[in-house]
């Protein structure tokens, strides 16, 4: 099996070449999170993983400390979509950068502001998938 280190860790690789990462890489990782204040996708970069999986990581130590995650809003919501949707568009100004959703469609994204409404979101669901 091929290994590597970081951090003074060794990481193995499974035969199928997924990183076996330790316990101990991942508590230091949400430490540096935690304690550093450093960001999940700078910590993901020093350890070439996902920063995804560095989350995953992240909410797993705060819930393993007993910290409560809440999440404002509800985490799904519910969409129809008519037949007879079109495409509108809505202005955003260029300094509202927080607050964003994002469709990913093969190589194009589509943001849209988290309070856009139902029929726009719809809207765009139905552009999206379009483009596939």
């Amino acid at each position: 099996m091929a290994e590597n280190k970081v951090w003074g860790f060794t990481i193995r690789k499974t035969p199928t070449g997924k990183n076996i990462w330790p316990n101990e890489l991942k508590w230091e990782a949400t430490r540096r999170i935690r304690e550093d204040g450093q960001s999940p996708g700078d910590v993901a970069a020093e350890l070439g993983a996902h920063e995804c999986l560095v989350r995953k990581w992240s909410v797993a130590d705060r819930r393993r400390r007993g910290e409560k995650i809440h999440i404002e809003g509800p985490a799904f919501a519910a969409l129809s979509v008519e037949d007879d949707a079109s495409v509108v568009e809505t202005p955003r100004p260029a300094s509202d950068q927080t607050g964003c959703g994002r469709i990913l469609c093969g190589t194009v994204t589509i943001e849209f502001p988290l309070g856009i409404s139902e029929g726009n979101l719809v809207k765009l669901m139905k552009v999206a998938g379009q483009l596939q």
